[in-house]
Order: structure tokens, then sequence, then C-alpha cells
């Protein structure tokens, strides 16, 4: 597979979430790029995150590039802010008022960051992804393994727990 790259910009509106989160799947399917339903599913939390911080903190338009080679996909989401995110140290809704959805993007993305630019920040989400080897012919080939489980999380009272944590 040859790196592939794509580039949109969508206003700093709450209805842009779902349209830049949507566009985002869409052109990974466009790619032909399959991915087992939990990665698909944590690429389309993080990124909801990763938008809606930007809809939030940041003015102007916001600039969303995604970045594909055999091993890797990136998530960049560029913002007119120069404050960089820094996610809470806990869960405890009672504590902090934002940053809890940077708690997601932690657990579901493979590594996250973020870097000042000349015009604000990226903030961006890596996600390893395995890459597509052909069927295997024979009973004696072992099965392929996937990169990582991806935790499955319940909303509880006290806040968002990783499934099996909290009874």
């Amino acid at each position: 597979m040859n790196s592939r790259h794509a580039r949109f910009a969508t206003p700093a509106a709450p209805q842009s979430v779902a349209f830049a989160r949507d566009r985002i799947l869409i052109q990974l399917d466009a790619w032909g790029l399959t991915l087992e339903q939990n990665t698909r599913e944590a690429i389309k939390l993080v990124a909801s995150e990763l938008i809606t911080n930007a809809v939030v903190h940041a003015e102007g338009p916001i600039t969303l590039g995604l970045y594909l080679d055999e091993a890797r996909l990136l998530l960049v989401v560029h913002d007119s802010s120069r404050t960089l995110p820094a996610p809470p140290d806990s869960c405890d809704s009672t504590e902090v008022e934002s940053g809890r959805g940077l708690l997601l993007v932690n657990v579901f993305a493979d590594r996250w960051g973020s870097d000042l630019t000349p015009g604000g920040k990226k903030v961006w989400a890596a996600f390893d992804v395995l890459p597509q080897l052909p069927a295997a012919t024979s009973d004696a080939l072992p099965q392929a393994q996937t990169a990582r489980a991806r935790p499955r999380l319940r909303i509880v009272p006290e806040g968002i727990a990783l499934a099996g944590a909290l009874r």
C-alpha cells in the first residue's frame, strides 16, 4: 500500500463534529481500509473528541488531515488556538470541567500528542493498522494477531469507566 493522505476544512461549529467524523470514515472506506469494528469505533470516538475540542476552544476554520501508510493511520486536527490540551489526572466529574475526552483519546489511540504551529496548534492521534494480507489457504497457518485489543467503556454515574473496572 502506498502512503495516502487527505485534508479538508470545516467551520468551528458544533454541527461540524458529525460532518467531519463521517467524512473521515467515508475517506477510510474510499481508501479500501478494512478495519476491525473496535478499531473503527476507536477512530470515530477519537475523531469526535479531537474535533469537539477544536470547536470548543478555537475560532475560525478547523483543518483535518488523514495520513495512511502500511502500518499507521494518523489523524491530525489543526486549529487557531495556541493552548495545548492537557488531560486531567482523573475522570472524577466533580474535580474538572473539561478534558475528560482526552482521557478517552489516551485510551483508544495508540499514540497522541500536540504541537504548536505558526497558525495555532495541531493535535494528532495515531492508530496502528494491520497490513491487509491475503487469506490463508491452509489450516496449518496461524491466524493473524490483532494490534491491540481496544477496551470497552461503560458510562456510570461517577463518570466513564473501563468495562469490568467498576461493578
